[in-house]
C-alpha cells in the first residue's frame, strides 16, 4: 500500500469560502433581524404614505376652500363662531354686519419668520424626524399666503396644522418654542 503525501495535497480556498456555514443559533438571530427590519421598513412606509396624505388632504382642502370663496359660497361649520352671518335666497332682506375683529396679517407674519428660522437649526429635523419636510412646507405655503395676505380661514387651518405637528413632536425645545410662538397669535 502506498502511503498518501498530504503536504502535496492544494485546497482551494474559495471552496472552503462557500460552504454554507451551520450555526442554527446565528442563522435564527440573523431571521429575526430580517423579520425586524422588514417590520420597521412597513411601519416607516406606513407612516409616510399617512403623512403624505393627510398633507395632499390638507392642500385639497385648501384649495377646495379658496375655490369656494372666489365664487362666494363658502361655509365652514366647526372654525371659530365669530361674525357668521348665513342668509339664503330671500327675496326683500338684507344684512348688515360690522365685524371689528380683523386679522393682524403683519404679526402673524412676524410669528411664521420667527418660526422658519427654526428649520436651519440640525434640531429641527430631529424633533420633527418624518415630518420634516411636511412642517417646512406648511411654513413655507403659510408664509406666502400672509404675505399675499390670503383668505384668513386658510392661513388659520394651515396654522392649526403647524401647530398639530409641533403638538406631536412634544419633549423637543423646538416644539416648544414653535407652540410658545404660535401661542402669541390667534387663531
Amino acid at each position: 500500500m502506498n502511503d498518501f503525501d498530504f503536504s502535496k495535497l492544494k485546497i482551494n480556498s474559495n471552496i472552503l469560502d462557500n460552504l454554507p456555514r451551520i450555526n442554527p443559533i446565528q442563522d435564527q438571530m440573523a431571521h429575526f433581524q430580517r423579520e425586524q427590519d422588514e417590520l420597521i421598513q412597513n411601519i416607516t412606509q406606513t407612516r409616510e404614505k399617512k403623512e403624505t396624505e393627510e398633507l395632499r388632504r390638507h392642500n385639497e382642502l385648501i384649495a377646495a376652500l379658496k375655490s369656494a370663496g372666489e365664487n362666494g359660497a363658502t361655509i365652514l361649520i366647526g372654525d371659530n363662531a365669530n361674525g357668521i352671518q348665513i342668509q339664503q335666497n330671500s327675496s326683500n332682506s338684507s344684512q348688515e354686519m360690522l365685524n371689528s375683529v380683523s386679522f393682524d396679517y403683519e404679526k402673524v407674519l412676524k410669528v411664521l419668520k420667527e418660526v422658519q428660522e427654526y428649520t436651519d437649526l440640525p434640531q429641527f429635523e430631529t424633533t420633527f424626524s418624518n415630518n420634516t419636510e411636511n412642517a417646512k412646507t406648511i411654513i413655507k405655503d403659510t408664509i406666502e399666503a400672509v404675505e399675499q395676505k390670503q383668505n384668513p380661514t386658510l392661513i388659520q387651518k394651515s396654522l392649526r396644522l403647524l401647530k398639530d405637528l409641533a403638538t406631536g413632536a412634544t419633549g423637543s425645545l423646538i416644539s416648544s418654542g414653535i407652540l410658545a410662538l404660535l401661542g402669541t397669535i390667534q387663531f
